[in-house]
């Protein structure tokens, strides 16, 4: 990354959309005066009647963004057949869907088939959450569905992050980039250039072309991970 917050890769720096206490709005107002962040992870880990409404107050707004942000979305931990309301608005904005793997692998690779066939097979991001969920599910979709790199689950699962992007390789169309912190219990924390698994990581960012998401839940420390992204890739 350059002096200038400008990455000299093909890196498209993104956080969530809660790095504020606020709304989608809020945060999006917050973040649009941020030169180093291109895009934007909405966020969907539950898609209730409260969230449903602020988000369809707030959507004309959001749809405002669409030029300055780069948007993925986080949909719900658990997929219903309901939440493709959800998908089909995003769909026209959105560029790719993160998915968590689910314990009925069988039923959530159908639901997921379904809607790649309307919406793109290659825009639903599985992410490695749960050892063994993942890998049943990645098979049911015949093994090349594409992929969300988290980097915090693979640490604390006792994995390297980057024998992990060794394997899937170009399924890798995102990275959430997050240490553990000193007790390696929470996987939200900034990487830091100190960490072994963020050096051995730092060959494979450096010619990544996807987007990494720092995905830290306060604007302090998603600083503190551009910092780090600044000086080591």
């Amino acid at each position: 990354m350059t002096a200038s917050g400008e990455f000299t890769g093909k890196i498209t720096l993104i956080t969530p959309s809660w790095v504020i206490p606020g709304t989608y709005l809020e945060n999006l107002r917050f973040l649009d005066s941020k030169s180093e962040v291109g895009g934007v992870e909405l966020l969907f880990f539950l898609y209730d009647d409260e969230i449903r409404a602020e988000f369809l107050r707030e959507l004309p707004g959001i749809l405002d963004f669409a030029e300055r942000f780069v948007f993925t979305a986080h949909l719900p931990d658990s997929l219903k057949a309901e939440h493709e309301e959800l998908v089909g608005l995003l769909s026209p904005l959105v560029k790719h869907f993160i998915v968590h793997p689910a314990e009925e692998a069988d039923a959530e690779a159908r639901l997921l088939e379904t809607w790649m066939s309307r919406y793109g097979r290659r825009r639903f991001l599985l992410e490695n959450t749960a050892p063994g969920l993942f890998e049943a599910l990645l098979a049911c979709l015949g093994g090349d569905a594409p992929v969300c790199m988290d980097t915090a689950h693979l640490l604390m699962e006792g994995r390297r992050p980057a024998d992990f992007a060794r394997c899937y390789g170009g399924q890798i169309l995102e990275v959430h980039l997050n240490g553990t912190g000193e007790d390696g219990g929470d996987g939200h924390k900034p990487p830091r250039a100190e960490d072994t698994w963020f050096l051995e990581l730092a060959p494979f960012l450096r010619s990544f072309s996807g987007m990494v998401n720092l995905e830290l839940f306060s604007w302090d420390e998603v600083q503190q991970g551009i910092d780090c992204l600044e000086k080591n890739v």
